[in-house]
């Protein structure tokens, strides 16, 4: 009876499914250039606005083409806008906000927001504004955008390809495409799956959570090996079911 019951309470053995072709799950990572996307896709707004309520003005004298008009913006809150979000960009893909502490850096913009309303009121700040005239070209917005473009798809569709994960059933592999070949494997017995708490800013802000998209950060431990951290990979949370699928199945036969 003793032998039964200690049966009973010993967890179930994975489930013995044959392997079928492509039966896996990739998982690939990104860098923080992921969130970049919105700089080059506001920059081409911009420059859209300024060759269509553009006004020109003529280059200076001296310069090779002294009749070429040169087009700006009339209002300069466009560029001082498309600054604000690329320091916004620049801060919050180099400052990580987990969890709660998403909500402190709130607190603390907020706060930061009464002290200066308190001290100087934003009555005040908002006629200094203003006085601060930042106007950038048509040829600027382009020129930064299309730059942008291309590193930000070389990078994202290229470079953070070399290098991706794949679970199937018993093992985690590694995988490089190009010069290392087959890199780190693992076993997936007592392998265990977890997702980091989310930044605000970047995995649900600029990682497009709020449209069904969303990007997160999945740590992989071995059994007896180090734990992997995969960082920035979209749907994390449907990458995870997947891999955790992959782990509670063994391949027939073996």
């Amino acid at each position: 009876m003793t032998d039964v019951s200690a049966a009973a309470k010993k967890a179930p053995a994975p489930v013995a499914v044959p392997l079928k072709a492509g039966q896996e799950v990739r998982i690939f990572q990104h860098s923080n250039l992921l969130y970049w996307w919105i700089v080059w896709f506001y920059g081409f707004i911009c420059a859209g606005l300024t060759y269509m309520y553009g006004i020109g003005i003529k280059e200076l004298a001296g310069t090779a083409a002294p009749d070429k008009t040169v087009l700006y913006y009339p209002s300069p809150w466009l560029g001082t806008s498309f600054l604000a979000l690329l320091v916004f960009v620049i801060m919050f893909t180099n400052i990580k906000a987990r969890g709660v502490y998403s909500f402190v850096v709130l607190m603390l913009i907020g706060f930061a927001a009464g002290i200066i309303q308190y001290t100087l009121g934003w009555e005040r700040v908002f006629t200094w504004m203003p006085l601060l005239r930042i106007h950038l070209n048509l040829a600027f917005y382009l020129t930064f955008s299309i730059t942008l473009l291309a590193v930000w798809l070389i990078g994202i569709f290229l470079i953070d390809r070399f290098t991706y994960w794949r679970f199937v059933p018993g093992q985690f592999i590694e995988e490089h495409r190009l010069g290392q070949g087959l890199g780190q494997t693992y076993n997936t017995e007592g392998m265990v799956i977890r997702r980091l708490p989310d930044d605000l800013f970047r995995h649900k802000i600029l990682g497009l959570r709020f449209l069904g998209l969303g990007t997160g950060d999945l740590v992989v431990k071995p059994a007896h090996a180090d734990a992997v951290q995969l960082d920035n990979v979209w749907h994390a949370s449907k990458k995870q079911r997947a891999g955790e699928r992959m782990i509670a199945t063994r391949i027939m036969g073996t």
